[in-house]
């Protein structure tokens, strides 16, 4: 919103002036200015692993290993179905194994809501410190 300004009063970049001229003695430059300042805030806040991340970790660190052994049990279960070697049928079904426990959004998904919560905050004008914060 505008805010009126006089003589004598600090400005920071991005101001916008409605009327007339203006002279400004610049105090601050590259790392020292406020903008700066918020997007390596921002920056670090994306950058941050929140709490849950951590417990994502311990438990990707079981499920992948106990997916592929599920898929792979799955595999040979198919492969010898009703005396069958079908390896199209065994291939699909511990496939679908694997899209459907895909342990990957697990790993992605909470960083990816970091990123995205810092990031529209950001445009709101709030900022996240970091992720165990958000």
């Amino acid at each position: 919103m505008p805010k009126d300004k006089y003589q004598g009063d600090e400005v920071i970049g991005g101001t916008y002036n409605c009327f007339g001229s203006i002279k400004v003695k610049v105090s601050r430059v590259g790392k020292d200015t406020t903008l700066k300042q918020i997007v390596k805030a921002v920056e670090v806040a994306q950058e941050s692993r929140a709490p849950i991340q951590k417990l994502v970790d311990k438990i990707a660190a079981y499920f992948i290993p106990l997916v592929i052994i599920i898929a792979v049990i799955t595999f040979i279960y198919w492969f010898f179905h009703n005396g069958e070697k079908d390896f199209y049928i065994a291939m699909l079904n511990a496939s679908a194994v694997m899209i459907i426990a895909c342990p990957c959004t697990l790993g992605l998904a909470t960083p990816t809501a970091i990123l995205e919560g810092t990031s529209c905050g950001a445009e709101r004008g709030i900022l996240i410190k970091g992720g165990e914060a958000l």
